[in-house]
């Protein structure tokens, strides 16, 4: 029967264990910190994708929240503009040089005689923009308006500013703004 080689001679000397050793230890550090930062670099892509997807996300609730505005007004829904204005709201009309401080204040008791004297027929929006700052969103667009004022027609092209801000899980306008174009000249 063959005799057993020594533990030194069968697994080397003390130095080449501790060498090897060392060297797995290494080996294994390096492919840790690899390991590391690429899931970093993929959590940092990932964020900025989620980042996309929610800013993505927030503009079109604000864009549809803007036009079901219009269509809010066509219905004379009262209860959804309690519910789009924040408290302190205020508003920059084209039909105006005014300041509208307390907007939902000074507006509100007389939606029906607004809404029965301007009659939206058809609205369109082109061109929405939305920036979001944390819980403040900016809405910018144009619009071509076809309406009714006080049994007039009434058609021009604006540039519109809508002002969201978050308030807890509801996007309210804080400050609105319609600049009408001028008329072409002929």
């Amino acid at each position: 029967m063959p005799r057993a080689a020594p533990a030194a001679v069968a697994h080397g000397s003390s130095s080449e264990r501790s060498s090897s050793v060392k060297k797995y230890f290494s080996l294994t550090a390096v492919l840790l910190l690899v390991l590391t930062v690429g899931w970093r670099i993929n959590s940092v892509r990932g964020n900025t994708v989620n980042a996309s997807v929610v800013a993505a996300s927030i503009g079109e609730q604000i864009i549809a929240r803007e036009k079901a505005s219009v269509d809010a007004w066509r219905r004379k829904d009262k209860t959804f503009f309690a519910d789009l204005l924040a408290e302190d709201a205020t508003y920059f009309s084209a039909h105006s040089p005014y300041l509208d401080a307390d907007a939902k204040k000074n507006f509100l008791p007389k939606f029906e005689q607004y809404a029965e004297m301007l009659k939206y027929q058809d609205f369109q929006m082109h061109n929405p923009r939305v920036q979001i700052y944390g819980d403040v969103a900016v809405l910018t667009y144009q619009a071509s308006v076809a309406a009714n004022f006080n049994g007039q027609p009434l058609n021009y092209t604006a540039k519109m500013t809508s002002i969201y801000v978050k308030q807890g899980n509801t996007w309210r306008v804080a400050h609105g703004h319609e600049s009408m174009n001028p008329a072409p000249r002929l």
